[in-house]
């Protein structure tokens, strides 16, 4: 993705790093990472282990590296210290994946020997106990496990003998596979489950305790601090002797000082870094920036049931005062991309496939004339946006879009919100500012969750029969070139009715020491920890 240039004076990086020396709080971790170790460092805490619920960004970090999945993302030869997603699947605790010629039953044959960390075999009846976990009420994953097409769990995820398991599907679907590699499907101990009646999937138990099937076992954690992982001597779905031999999941929500820890090699890599401080590491010599392009949508939601809003001509105005460059080069400093519909750029069968295309350029002439078609004269609407006021370039992002509607005479009120009075008021709010990635970057799946009908998780209550059609006639075909040309039909739909506002795409942005090599670029946007490398 070409994205806009990366401005930073020497002054501006200059007085960064003065701020970070001088930043307060707790001081960085000391020491450094020994023989085999790597500190890896998150803006948050690890606050369940529980693989169905939704958690922080180090809990989901943690999660995809301590239990493993009957297939894995398959990763390209590394190439300047990336390891890039092929697009495919691989075996990982299963041996073997095989369809039936129908394509309705999908079988798997777990790979001999296979364990837990603690030594017990991992059989088939693990395997139908944690799909069915996944697929029930314990959790969010049922809402994605729709897509794995079992209606029924009982009859849909049988045991065939003790190390065989068959999948009973309505019909094929490209995600199937491709989901099943992610951590929200792994593989639990069904026999170390506290199972009590008020609690039959032992999310008490989940949440605290972890019955590792992976590459790394949790070895200890102080809470609001680290986690310490240690390589899974009994893994042996693959070859993981060059793994770094701990991990420590280190809880720095400051981003100075997170910087600070990295510059002075008490981390050797820091997740989620925010625009100035990634221009930073770019300057020092000492760091390297992994800059990962995702498809990480930024955007202004409309409720369009909200009386000022309801009216096309209005979100389409709206969306012509957007600044978007000026937030891709001031707010993002060039990590990002554009976002060209709700279906941006790199996600699969996308209308934009290079990420250059904007789909209501910045125009305030087409604004003020769609405005005086729908009747709305210069100060005349006055519109509420709400932002979550922890996430700064959304914050920043939003300052801009108010000065911008201005120019039309419309004017913004910016609400900060906490984030938990932001998420209870998703579908409430008039306008806001939020992001959402799909892991997969599936098109019609992201579709799906965002702008069907009277979905949970439909926040701008978008309602319109033509995509709803075409969304339900692509999830049930099984041609691939059907599927795509129905989502571009939905997409296409989606631009002009201009629920959203499309911003920009988010890069994700990592901080690595020099010599730290083996950064996955995967589907769900984290680190598989035994690909790491560190040159010493």
């Amino acid at each position: 993705m070409k994205h806009t240039p990366r401005i930073l004076t020497a002054m501006t990086a200059s007085l960064l790093l003065l701020a970070t020396a001088a930043c307060g709080g707790p001081p960085p971790p000391q020491g450094g990472s020994g023989a085999g170790d790597v500190i890896v460092a998150f803006s948050s805490d690890v606050d369940t282990l529980d693989p169905h619920q939704f958690r922080s960004v180090a809990a989901y970090g943690v999660v995809g590296n301590i239990y493993g999945t009957l297939l894995q993302e398959d990763y390209a030869a590394p190439a300047d210290g990336v390891l890039e997603y092929t697009g495919k699947s691989a075996p990982s605790l299963a041996e073997s994946a095989t369809w039936n010629d129908e394509r309705t039953t999908l079988t798997f044959k777990l790979r001999a020997g296979v364990t837990f960390a603690d030594g017990s075999p991992i059989t088939s009846g693990d395997v139908v106990y944690s799909l069915r976990r996944a697929l029930s009420d314990v959790g969010y994953v049922a809402a994605v496990g729709a897509w794995l097409n079992i209606p029924d769990v009982e009859k849909g995820i049988v045991a065939v003998d003790e190390s065989t398991v068959a999948l009973h599907v309505t019909h094929y679907s490209p995600l199937i596979e491709q989901f099943l590699a992610f951590q929200i499907f792994p593989i639990l101990d069904e026999s170390a489950a506290a199972k009590t009646a008020d609690d039959p999937w032992s999310a008490a138990f989940f949440a605290k305790e972890a019955t590792e099937s992976g590459p790394y076992v949790v070895e200890s954690q102080v809470k609001g601090q680290s986690l310490t992982l240690r390589k899974n001597d009994r893994f042996t779905a693959m070859d993981i002797s060059e793994a770094p031999g701990s991990v420590v999941v280190q809880n720095l929500p400051d981003p100075q000082q997170a910087f600070l820890a990295l510059q002075n090699g008490a981390v050797d890599l820091v997740v989620g870094l925010t625009p100035d401080i990634a221009q930073a590491v770019e300057q020092d010599s000492r760091l390297k920036l992994y800059e990962l392009a995702y498809s990480d949508v930024v955007y202004v939601g409309f409720n369009n049931e909200d009386p000022a809003l309801k009216d096309v001509r209005v979100r389409q105005a709206i969306s012509h005062l957007i600044p978007y460059d000026t937030l891709r080069k001031d707010v993002m400093k060039g990590y990002a991309g554009a976002a060209y519909g709700a279906v941006p750029y790199p996600m699969t069968d996308a209308l934009d496939e290079k990420g250059d295309r904007t789909a209501y350029p910045t125009d305030v002439a087409a604004a003020k004339k769609l405005l005086a078609q729908a009747g709305i004269g210069p100060g005349e609407l006055s519109l509420t946006l709400s932002v979550p006021a922890t996430e700064v370039t959304l914050r920043q992002s939003a300052v801009f879009i108010q000065s911008a509607l201005g120019q039309a005479g419309i004017t913004v009120k910016v609400n900060e919100m906490s984030d938990a009075e932001f998420n209870a008021n998703l579908g409430k709010m008039q306008m806001y500012v939020d992001s959402w990635y799909s892991w997969g970057q599936d098109s019609v799946y992201q579709l799906y969750f965002l702008l069907k009908t009277g979905l949970f998780t439909n926040y701008t209550n978008f309602a319109n029969k033509d995509v709803d059609r075409l969304i339900e006639k692509a999830m049930a075909t099984t041609d691939v070139n059907e599927r795509r040309e129905l989502s571009r039909q939905a997409q296409q739909i989606v631009i002009e009715q201009a629920p959203w506002a499309f911003l920009f795409t988010r890069d994700v942005l990592i901080g690595a020491r020099d010599g730290v090599s083996g950064i996955t670029h995967s589907n769900d946007a984290n680190l598989r920890f035994e690909r790491l490398r560190v040159a010493k």
